[in-house]
């Protein structure tokens, strides 16, 4: 059984909230997905990695020098001392737990795992939470998604690949996936017609010109990954989309 797809209004593109509204904040931080909550975003997506001590840290990369004050290893560091290093923005970096806090259901999230394990300790997050919002997961990893379909077997998981291939649709479809999510800048027209012949929603990633997501979206795509994503949508209505 594959889960149903959350997030929008039906018959309407989603445009997601790539790491929080990170046009206006910095990517990843609680600032971010506040304004995105503000926004009434279609959805937000971010990262989860794990610190030494087991901790699902939101944060993209695997060392935190680019967005952080501090040049630390991510999974070779406690996150007690991940977090002392604080954001450029002054922000601690956020647990998965404070994240799920600070929406507490109103915005559907994307929950992507960077690493192998993430899909579990997302898992003992948001039942400890009792985390009741819509939620959808997604990993570059195959074993994690597969370790989502087995610990959080009601959601809907989604594959992030660069060039979706017949093996990645194949993937898909035998293990229930909801959607695929490639790299806008490797999709071709044939490729678009193979993800859609196939019934799994495509969501590319991440498109800020508004002409090139609505190329996706008129060729069928169920929406974008954004950091302009409150643009995106603005723009979509105006064009009377």
């Amino acid at each position: 059984m594959r889960p149903s797809f959350p997030g929008g209004v039906p018959g309407s593109p989603v445009f997601v909230a790539h790491r929080g509204a990170s046009d206006r904040a910095l990517e990843n931080s609680l600032s971010a997905f506040s304004i995105a909550v503000s926004d009434g975003a279609d959805m937000i997506e971010f990262d989860v990695r794990l610190t030494s001590d087991g901790v699902p840290l939101v944060f993209h990369d695997e060392r935190t020098g680019r967005t952080a004050k501090a040049n630390l290893e991510v999974a070779g560091s406690p996150a007690a001392r991940l977090r002392a290093a604080h954001l450029k923005n002054g922000e601690p970096i956020p647990t998965l737990a404070e994240v799920l806090d600070l929406v507490r259901g109103r915005i559907p999230l994307d929950v992507e795992s960077k690493v192998t394990g993430g899909a579990e300790a997302a898992a003992k997050v948001l039942a400890g939470a009792r985390y009741g919002g819509a939620v959808l997961f997604s990993s570059g990893l195959r074993e994690e998604c597969l370790a989502a379909r087995a610990v959080l077997p009601g959601l809907p998981c989604g594959l992030v690949t660069r060039r979706p291939s017949m093996s990645d649709l194949a993937f898909c479809l035998r293990h229930g996936l909801s959607s695929i999510h490639p790299d806008h800048r490797y999709l071709t027209v044939l490729r678009v017609r193979k993800i859609l012949s196939a019934g799994i929603l495509l969501l590319p990633y991440t498109v800020d010109d508004p002409e090139a997501a609505f190329r996706l979206i008129d060729a069928g795509a169920a929406g974008v990954f954004s950091n302009r994503a409150q643009f995106l949508r603005e723009s979509w209505r105006r064009r009377g989309g």
